[in-house]
């Protein structure tokens, strides 16, 4: 039988598979803002100034947001043309017509599939938003009037902000789609919860107050009305900046990272306090953050281990946070190297430390899983570069060597060198040792560390000296707060 998961916590895995095993409407709102169809390849640079001479510009990339057709693609199409029973059956069928075998297709019965979950999973009173780009909005829309009922759409949100363009061949594309469904006609919404002020002078709240045929005195008492409670919010969102434009303290970094009002307004607009609300696509977390705030109890889940480590570390700082699927232990770390590798690198870097960039490109990767950045260039040195290397399988005194190589030839200050367990090689050790050490400040390090996940697990830290915050560029502080 399928059990509830824990409230307030975090899952690691395909949210397909993840959210299979919780049990039928059992949520209150889900908001999503899954990977677009948009044809573009989003990266995090970072710190690609004087520091990384010679080296290599270092790139976080947060996601490979395009979709080809391949096998996989054709399989999961076939499958949803043989399942008459599927909400989305009829609909997969004539996206076979058009838009055919393509990209768009493969996104769009990989949405298909997922959607159809969540709609099992919210209560009858329960809401759907999902956050999309205009290129794949219109073909979303039809998913969910499929899966959720055209009776149940209730709005087609526009999120409109500002920021510079380059566009020559069209107007600059500054808006989003939030596409807006209830599970049923029951579905609840408290418009108290998203009034805006309303000024009586230009007659703005969101938009101006339409006044028609209606008569003066009609007109005063509207207004005096939109003064006393407020302007119901309405689907055109300009009063919200984008993310170029949030608040210093909420960036982390993320190319695709949404500001925390545009979470709280929908939040408050489909739950009330205490209810619970999904996120499937989680991020870099700013639902759980505003729900959090807003006393809703919350689930998060999240495809990449990096995400979550950095969603608990920077914006739950100091807090237990349950999470499923991410090693809590040895045996964990050991599966995980085992039965997702590139995960497992992802992972072991966050646990060395928040300052490393993990390179998500596994081939002609000479050998880098990770770079950073120490804040302090050490003495008699012309870079502040830190690489690290993570091997999740049995040790090979070769494998050392080689990276020993690189840090050479990138002219690296420092090389972190991690395991699964402790490398207790005599040899290892003393070519590592051969590199000899580094001062930065008043402080002396090996300039190549060997480390492993079994110190990890004994809460052995690594020795290292400050470095810059990856998403910022900032120092990394011991333990980031999130300010709200």
């Amino acid at each position: 039988m399928p059990n509830m998961p824990q409230l307030n916590s975090l899952h690691y895995g395909d949210c397909l598979e993840v959210m299979k095993q919780w049990p039928d409407e059992s949520v209150d709102l889900i908001y999503l803002d899954p990977p677009f169809n948009s044809n573009a390849k989003y990266h995090q640079l970072y710190d690609t100034g004087d520091d990384n001479r010679g080296t290599r510009d270092a790139q976080l990339q947060a996601f490979d947001d395009s979709w080809k057709w391949n096998a996989t693609a054709a399989a999961r199409v076939q499958n949803l043309c043989d399942a008459l029973a599927h909400p989305a059956h009829k609909v997969i069928n004539s996206f076979l017509e058009w838009p055919g075998e393509s990209g768009m297709l493969a996104y769009l019965s990989y949405m298909a599939e997922r959607l159809a979950v969540m709609h099992r999973l919210l209560k009858p009173t329960g809401s759907l938003y999902l956050h999309c780009h205009p290129t794949a909005s219109h073909y979303l829309k039809a998913l969910l009037d499929c899966i959720f009922r055209p009776e149940n759409f209730r709005n087609e949100i526009v999120w409109g902000y500002k920021g510079p363009s380059n566009a020559k061949r069209w107007f600059p594309r500054k808006h989003d789609i939030i596409l807006f469904y209830g599970k049923t006609k029951s579905a609840q919404f408290y418009p108290d919860g998203v009034r805006v002020a309303y000024n009586r002078i230009t007659g703005t709240g969101n938009t101006s107050l339409a006044r028609g045929n209606r008569t003066p005195e009609e007109v005063q008492a509207i207004e005096a009305a939109y003064a006393k409670r407020g302007k119901l919010v309405e689907d055109y969102w300009s009063d919200i900046p984008g993310a170029g434009h949030m608040p210093r303290h909420e960036r982390l970094g993320y190319p695709t990272q949404k500001p925390l009002a545009l979470l709280e307004r929908i939040i408050k607009a489909s739950s009330k306090e205490g209810e619970v609300v999904l996120d499937p696509f989680c991020g870099c977390g700013t639902t759980m953050v505003a729900a959090d705030k807003l006393s809703r109890k919350w689930i998060g889940v999240d495809i990449s281990p990096h995400a979550l480590e950095v969603l608990k570390v920077n914006r739950f700082a100091g807090q237990a946070i349950p999470t499923s699927g991410i090693p809590a232990d040895f045996a964990g770390a050991a599966q995980l190297a085992k039965d997702n590798p590139q995960h497992f690198e992802i992972w072991a870097l966050n646990c060395a430390s928040q300052g490393f960039a993990p390179n998500e490109v596994q081939t002609g990767d000479h050998g880098i899983d990770g770079r950073g950045y120490m804040i302090t260039q050490p003495d008699g040195m012309d870079t502040k570069l830190v690489l690290a290397q993570v091997k999740g399988g049995k040790f090979q005194l070769g494998q050392l060597r080689d990276f020993l190589w690189t840090i050479e030839r990138e002219k690296a200050a420092m090389g972190i060198f991690i395991t699964l367990h402790p490398v207790t090689s005599r040899n290892a050790q003393a070519e590592a040792q051969h590199l000899g050490n580094v001062t930065v400040g008043t402080e002396t390090y090996p300039r190549v560390q060997l480390w492993s996940l079994t110190a990890y697990f004994e809460n052995e830290k690594l020795h290292l000296p400050d470095m810059k915050n990856p998403y910022t560029g900032r120092p990394l502080q011991p333990t980031l707060q999130w300010v709200l």
